[in-house]
């Protein structure tokens, strides 16, 4: 069932929104501060950080260490921190306050910094870092056996899932069970149509973006042990349309690899023929959409149908999470 087309306008302009003016200039001000420490540009620092901001972390002992601003920034300028790459993975801003997630490398450590940023007269502005960081393997010399690597553990360690969203998804239909797989040893990787970042669609002026891990003309199902639908009316009904989407879906289930949707996410399994004479939940209001599909639909928290699994609401996800990665760690099946 798509959209109207007057809801495909709400969409559009929601899309285009002023917080969207806010993401850009949360991401340059965050761009002044990866950019400034490698250069040693004063003025890029001193137009991010605000004067009274500091630096957070854990200490070699255990407690809270601190690191004002203004230090941070003269010492970046003295010595700049070259070398570095960075990526901004994550933004989530609402109204006058901000984060952003950070992955920086360098050649010997691997820093993951939240960025506070308050919105300051105007301006964006970080008011504080909060960081963690652990240093990078060395690579062996040519003489030397190799060093021994970290076994990864967890019931799905070892496992790649695909995750297909677009804009507007459902924020903690997407996190939280992301985070559900990656706690049970998953690598999850997050597909998108188009390459760069999706928005979470959030109430009361919040905005949450995140990075897109790889395109969809780039996804192939076979790299990938198991797929997760999340849900978001407006994400499950643009990705009915885009290119690619359907077959993609249509991969895993010929392979019969594992697949998890709930919510809206249901929607386009169904387009991709996966809910034929299948036992499934979803959102109350796909059950004709459904029905209609082939399968027989139940009002249950959560449904575990051969290799399908499905659900009807963030309410139910910590059932549906522990049915995922059940399933996800078993082999693929009729």
């Amino acid at each position: 069932m798509p959209l109207s087309p007057f809801a495909s306008t709400l969409l559009a302009v929601w899309l285009s929104a002023a917080p969207n003016d806010d993401v850009a200039a949360i991401r340059a001000a965050v761009a002044d501060y990866t950019e400034g420490v490698m250069s040693g540009d004063l003025a890029r620092l001193q137009r991010t950080f605000h004067p009274d901001s500091k630096l957070l972390s854990v200490g070699p002992d255990g407690a809270l260490a601190t690191w004002p601003g203004n230090d941070y920034v003269q010492t970046a300028v003295k010595s700049p921190f070259t070398g570095r790459e960075n990526a901004v993975l994550q933004v989530d801003v609402v109204g006058s306050a901000a984060v952003a997630k950070v992955s920086v490398r360098t050649a010997k450590w691997d820093f993951t910094d939240y960025i506070s940023l308050l919105k300051l007269e105007g301006r964006w502005r970080i008011v504080t870092k909060v960081y963690h960081r652990e240093p990078r393997a060395e690579a062996p010399s040519p003489t030397s056996p190799p060093a021994p690597q970290p076994v990864p553990s967890g019931p799905l360690a070892g496992r790649t899932v695909a995750l297909l969203v677009t804009h507007g998804f459902n924020l903690p239909e997407m996190v939280e069970t992301r985070r559900a797989l990656e706690e049970a040893g998953a690598r999850v990787e997050l597909v998108a149509p188009k390459p760069g970042t999706v928005r979470a669609d959030t109430a009361g002026g919040q905005v949450s973006e995140f990075r897109v891990d790889r395109a969809l003309t780039e996804a192939r199902p076979d790299a990938y042990h198991a797929l997760y639908l999340p849900g978001g009316t407006h994400s499950a009904d643009s990705l009915r349309l885009a290119t690619g989407a359907t077959e993609f879906v249509q991969g895993f289930l010929r392979a019969k690899k594992p697949v998890a949707a709930i919510c809206h996410g249901l929607w386009l399994l169904a387009d991709a023929g996966g809910v034929k004479g299948r036992r499934v939940t979803s959102f109350p209001s796909l059950r004709r959409d459904l029905q209609n599909a082939g399968a027989t639909w139940v009002d249950e928290e959560v449904v575990v149908d051969g290799q399908l699994v499905t659900s009807r609401r963030p309410a139910d996800l910590p059932a549906f999470n522990q049915q995922v990665v059940a399933r996800f760690a078993r082999p693929a099946a009729p």
